[in-house]
């Protein structure tokens, strides 16, 4: 297993101990909308959305990068 699978599988585990200890229900505001949802959906929700982040941005900055390196070899 390397470093990065350990590191990785710590976290997750750290994330379901925070999801168990908030399982409350709580009032969220958005611009004009106002809903309850849980602390523990709202949670996984927010993560989800951290990782797709995380996948997306590096993958656009690459592309942008290799795009005006080739632009500048021509």
């Amino acid at each position: 297993m390397s470093a990065k699978s350990i590191i990785a599988l710590i976290l997750l585990g750290l994330l379901i101990i925070v999801c168990i200890q908030n399982v409350e229900v709580i009032q969220v505001d958005v611009l004009f909308w106002r809903f309850n949802i849980s602390k523990l959906l709202l949670l996984i929700i927010t993560f989800i959305i951290g990782i797709f982040t995380g996948i997306l941005i590096p993958s656009i900055l690459s592309k942008s990068k290799a795009e005006v390196k080739n632009q500048q070899v021509k």
